[in-house]
């Protein structure tokens, strides 16, 4: 039989490394992938102080409103916010009025010069690493999917289109566009 005394040992080892994951590690997480988007919002905006892309240009609108949703989302990345944005991405592909996030920027992007768009879709490719990367190494019950699914699709088990970091990431840039673009419109009231 234990004694009570390797019991409190074990509670206190659970209750600080719970502590250094909440308090530390998590937080550093949190600030590693901000500085990263920053980094590549930077990128983006760049592009527009040279002139090559327009600051009002739809493709340069959708993909600032993409990367400052996610800036602000970052702290509400977890396993249940994914459950819930994919089941919610799911429920929403239903609605007539559906608008892919995804495709509605890489449409936006495609009709800009070539060159312009291999710089746009290698920013957009940097920050699906940097959320998906965030997202496995922030969440123990997101990395043992993401892991799964990596190693299922190595060994054929699943086939994922571009790698499957789109495909995991997707749900939450949807979820970040949203609320970005929600909080961007104003709302008026309506005077009587």
């Amino acid at each position: 039989m234990q004694s009570p005394v390797y019991l409190l040992d074990w509670f206190a080892a659970a209750c600080a490394a719970w502590l250094i994951w909440s308090l530390g590690i998590k937080s550093l997480l949190l600030d590693l992938f901000r500085e990263r988007l920053f980094e590549i919002r930077f990128g983006l905006f760049s592009l527009g102080l040279n002139g090559e892309l327009d600051f009002n240009d739809p493709a340069y609108r959708s993909i600032e409103t993409l990367f400052c949703g996610l800036l602000q989302f970052a702290h509400r990345i977890s396993f249940l916010t994914y459950i819930v944005s994919v089941r919610e991405r799911y429920r929403a592909m239903k609605d007539k009025d559906y608008v892919d996030v995804s495709k509605l920027i890489a449409l936006r992007v495609s009709r800009l010069d070539p060159t312009l768009q291999s710089e746009l879709n290698k920013l957009a490719y940097e920050a699906r690493k940097a959320l998906t990367l965030y997202m496995v190494f922030n969440s123990l019950p997101l990395f043992t999917l993401i892991t799964t699914m990596g190693i299922a699709q190595r060994l054929g088990l699943i086939h994922l289109e571009n790698g499957g970091r789109e495909q995991v990431s997707l749900p939450i840039e949807r979820e970040a566009f949203c609320y970005e673009s929600r909080i961007r419109r104003p709302k008026f009231a309506m005077a009587n």
